[in-house]
């Protein structure tokens, strides 16, 4: 029976019948789960020598697994470009791409590094976490799937939001005597999950019962999304080995399939979407030590954590273990709750990017933005380049001016919307438009760009407007509704990639590298701030700051209202008030400030209070001196720093306040100055611990004699009444409270008073 089929795209593999066939997970319009198959040639393209010649060696290439091939017109960075392509029999296309290069005498190999699934979903216009239709047959059925057999194009459908997706979320304890947990010799000891549904279970006690539990579990509730924290480079990967050491597999993807390493580090469960909230943590700018606690304070969540670090958790399994697997359940139910929000955005990323929801969250942003642009290129013929890595060039940024210091009442900040994607269409800067007669030419470069409208621009377009239409539907619908909700998560992904996009020019290792472009695009971001910063000092518009795309100014309505005006008109550029601040303390430093908006909240941009590498007594005290200055006064400012150090002397600051966390960028043995951190991850690494590039490494400084790294103790190994408390005070509380007394004309010698009063 043939007819039109409608479902919802889940994820996307690719397995090898008689040929590659795609086989396309979905969620069918009455709620089923099923496969869209589809039989499909993965192609790559010959370039440069003799074309004609290359034809006639794949003529007489019968042993390589190839169906057909044909001279084709493409086009290459714009320029037209004759290529023969060739469609594989086998999803392995760079080996015999470059067999066949060799043998048949082609200059260039292009296409032959994007994954056959990539490729089907690309040249057949699929996008995953989104609505489509298309002509299917009804097949045998596959472990209990219904499996239908597509014919035809498919159709996009313009519907909001997902089906009725089933989620499971879990967490699981790791336990070794010393050190980290090795997969080779130590248990999970808890799992606990977590439904959609309300629906919680916990497995304990013998390690292989508590591992089939939770298979069981999987395979009766069947979820859609599997959502932990750390999955991919942790928890899945050890489950499995433990699994395998126990004489069986770690069978939770659909069909019984085991976990497999897939692209990005990712671990890919057939049939299911792995969501992995680590890996939003992990690039959320504001968190800096990224822990499932943090984040979900970080989003707002109201979720009781009673935490235990790892570094206690075979003690508190000895001596508290109810209280070891109800914290395990709490994380369950939190990884739960932050799935909840941010699913909405994470699906929306996918649709726009073309990655499967699972994939785009291990990619990073370049390789977001460039999954979007190889789309496009496929759909306009132009050849997506072989992936690359160019050497490095530096370029001049945006334009940072140095801060009025001080306090400032009644600010408003002037935004320039989508400052660098709407330059790029204005001047038309792209890889394909660089030219040295082009017609829009770069402020104090050589560079120049053709008239005709590039690829860039015209992939920024689509963004952009996209983007207003998403805006404008989401105003059509209640506040608190899912359309609503689930638009406004679509505007912020679009946001997102358009604004990279920019970056994406100037990243050494994308597949269309610019750095013309990119630094073309940071120079006319320079001039039109400049130029806005001058016509606002003729219109009397008192300028505090300025930072890349935006103005700090003197609330002055009218003034404001002609300056935007002039924007508009004379830049062709869109700004707007983004928001207003009734005080803002600026310190001397660029990039450093905090503001009191109308409604009460304090927000920070680069103070300590936003930085990883201080301790928690030092953001507190800072924050509180902040929130003095801005709401009550100088004196109160100083007072509330006395409080401070008072309570660290009394010994009332809880020890974890006095963790300070450092980010190892290199192996240990790497560093050539002895430095806290790093001492203190060679005792860790000597105890049994995995510390390894990119691990942040937490400390306490102790009394004692000799040099800061040889006070430095592994935070857990910490005694409370050891802490060097004046260490505390004099390098942690005083200097990112003076960096803000000092603007308000506070001394530093009133607080070195402070600190001599013991």
């Amino acid at each position: 029976m043939i007819g039109m089929l409608s479902f919802w795209v889940l994820d996307i593999a690719t397995e090898v019948e008689d040929g590659p066939v795609a086989w396309i997970w979905s969620i069918g319009e009455d709620g089923s789960r099923l496969i869209v198959k589809e039989p499909f040639r993965p192609v790559f393209y010959l370039t440069g020598g003799d074309l004609e010649g290359i034809s006639t060696c794949l003529e007489a290439s019968k042993d390589f697994p190839i169906s057909s091939f044909s001279l084709v017109e493409r086009r290459l960075s714009g320029r037209p470009l004759r290529a023969v392509m060739v469609s594989a029999m086998t999803d392995e296309l760079e080996g015999l791409a470059e067999r066949l290069r060799r043998k048949c005498g082609a200059e260039g190999v292009f296409e032959a590094d994007i994954r056959a699934s990539s490729q089907f979903l690309m040249r057949r216009r699929i996008r995953p976490s989104s609505w489509h239709a298309v002509e299917a047959s009804e097949s045998e059925a596959i472990g209990g799937y219904k499996v239908y057999r597509a014919s035809g194009d498919y159709q996009r459908l313009e519907r909001v939001g997902t089906p009725d997706l089933k989620v499971l979320a879990f967490d699981s304890l790791l336990l070794a005597s010393r050190g980290t947990p090795k997969p080779e010799v130590d248990p999970a000891i808890a799992i606990s999950a977590v439904t959609d549904r309300g629906e919680e279970r916990q497995f304990s006690g013998d390690e292989a019962g508590l591992l089939r539990g939770f298979i069981g579990l999987v395979e009766g509730y069947d979820p859609d999304v599997v959502v932990g924290f750390n999955t991919n480079r942790r928890l899945l990967p050890y489950l499995a080995e433990r699994c395998r050491r126990l004489g069986f597999s770690l069978s939770i993807g659909r069909l019984g399939a085991e976990p497999r390493t897939s692209v990005y580090g990712h671990q890919s469960l057939q049939g299911r979407l792995n969501i992995d909230l680590y890996d939003l943590a992990e690039e959320t700018p504001e968190i800096k030590l990224e822990t499932l606690e943090e984040y979900s304070s970080y989003l707002g969540l109201k979720v009781e954590y009673d935490t235990i670090d790892e570094y206690d958790l075979a003690e508190a399994w000895g001596k508290e273990r109810s209280r070891v697997l109800e914290y395990s359940m709490q994380r369950a139910r939190g990884i739960m709750e932050v799935y909840k929000a941010v699913s909405d955005y994470i699906f929306s990323l996918s649709e726009i990017t073309g990655l499967p929801a699972d994939h785009v969250l291990t990619a990073a942003t370049g390789f977001r933005v460039e999954n979007y642009l190889m789309g496009l290129a496929m759909e306009a013929g132009e050849l997506v380049p072989p992936r690359g890595e160019a050497a490095y060039m530096t370029y001049a940024g945006g334009v940072v001016m140095e801060p009025r210091a001080g306090l400032h009442e009644d600010v408003a900040v002037i935004d320039f919307k989508s400052m660098y994607p709407n330059i790029m269409m204005k001047y038309n800067i792209s890889f394909d438009t660089l030219s040295v007669d082009g017609v829009h030419r770069a402020p104090n470069l050589p560079h120049a760009f053709k008239e005709e409208v590039g690829f860039i621009p015209r992939a920024l377009k689509g963004l952009l407007e996209e983007r207003e239409r998403a805006r404008r539907l989401a105003d059509m619908h209640p506040e608190g509704s899912v359309e609503r909700r689930v638009l406004e998560a679509r505007q912020r992904a679009l946001k997102v990639i358009a604004n990279a996009t920019y970056g994406y020019m100037g990243w050494t290792g994308a597949r269309w590298y610019c750095r013309e472009a990119a630094e073309a695009t940071s120079a006319w971001g320079r001039e039109t701030i400049r130029s806005a910063m001058e016509r606002a000092k003729g219109l009397g518009l008192e300028i505090i700051y300025g930072d890349t795309d935006s103005l700090f100014v003197r609330d002055d309505p009218e003034r404001i209202r002609s300056l935007l005006g002039w924007i508009s008109e004379a830049l062709g550029m869109e700004a707007r008030v983004d928001r207003r601040y009734r005080k803002v303390l600026f310190t001397e430093a660029k990039k450093r400030y905090g503001g009191l908006r109308d409604d009460g909240r304090i927000e920070t941009v680069g103070l300590e209070v936003v930085r990883g590498d201080w301790s928690a007594i030092a953001k507190e005290a800072q924050l509180a001196a902040l929130e003095a200055i801005l709401k009550e006064g100088r004196e109160e400012a100083v007072e509330r720093v006395r409080e401070t150090i008072e309570a660290l002397r009394e010994g009332r600051v809880p020890i974890k306040k006095l963790i300070i966390w450092k980010k190892l960028t290199k192996g240990v043995e790497e560093y050539e100055v002895a430095a806290p951190h790093v001492t203190v991850a060679k005792r860790m690494i000597e105890a049994g611990w995995s510390v390894k590039p990119g691990d942040m490494v937490g400390f306490i400084i102790m009394r004692g004699r000799g040099r800061l790294y040889e006070k430095a103790v592994p935070y857990f190994e910490a005694d409370p009444s050891r802490v060097d408390v004046d260490y505390y005070i004099e390098k942690q509380v005083i200097p990112p409270v003076a960096r803000l007394l000092s603007a308000i004309g506070i001394p530093e010698r009133t607080l070195g008073e402070l600190v001599l009063k013991k």
